[in-house]
């Protein structure tokens, strides 16, 4: 076999290699877009708060001892003891507070990602958003910023009230946060969501 041959031989392998490598990540990356899982999380209880930990988004909380846990389709839900839905197809108190928690992996240039990312960094855009029964405004959380936009629901169920939600974008993913302020609790709701805010903790690279 002569030079020529062994030099095309090479270049071929290096370019199979390259090409394979290239597939390997894009399939990586494609397997962190949407919904993660928080069916395996770490759980302790420390000085009567239950501290959660998702090691794979790099997410951790706490909450008082005596909620409950509730694995869904988009996350995690947190439940005060008394907590009563409205029925049993929609999950907006009637009494008690419900915390929900979920975490979307995102590629870099999707619309929601790009979006929140842009509202952060420019005021007047988020301004221009707000209207009368929708409000944004951009926040810190746990040392990154964030968008809460509060919003009026006028008829569910014959129920009116406002539900907040926490948009965090960091590291191709979207941390979710949310509390329905609904049912005779909605005072006191506010304030465990404001103490549950306290104790989150991302992750950072």
């Amino acid at each position: 076999m002569n030079k020529k041959h062994k030099i095309i031989i090479v270049v071929v392998l290096m370019l199979a290699l390259i090409t394979t490598g290239y597939f390997c990540y894009k399939k990586v990356q494609e397997d962190k877009i949407g919904l993660i899982s928080f069916e395996n999380i770490k759980k302790e209880i420390i000085n009567g708060e239950i501290n959660i930990e998702n090691e794979k988004v790099g997410l951790s909380f706490s909450f008082p001892d005596d909620w409950q846990i509730v694995n869904d389709d988009i996350g995690l839900s947190i439940n005060s003891p008394n907590f009563i839905s409205i029925n049993d197809r929609v999950f907006i108190p009637q009494k008690g507070c419900r915390i929900s928690v979920s975490v979307e992996g995102q590629k870099d240039d999707n619309t929601e990602y790009s979006d929140l990312k842009y509202m952060i960094e420019d005021e007047n855009y988020v301004n221009s958003k707000n209207a009368d029964k929708i409000k944004y405004e951009i926040i810190e959380l746990s040392g990154l910023k964030g968008v809460k936009n509060q919003f009026f629901m006028a008829n569910v169920f014959n129920n009116q009230g406002d539900v907040i939600a926490i948009y965090v974008p960091y590291d191709n993913k979207i941390y979710y946060f949310e509390v329905d302020l609904f049912g005779e609790d909605r005072d006191v709701c506010l304030q465990e969501f404001n103490n549950f805010l306290s104790t989150v903790f991302i992750k950072k690279k």
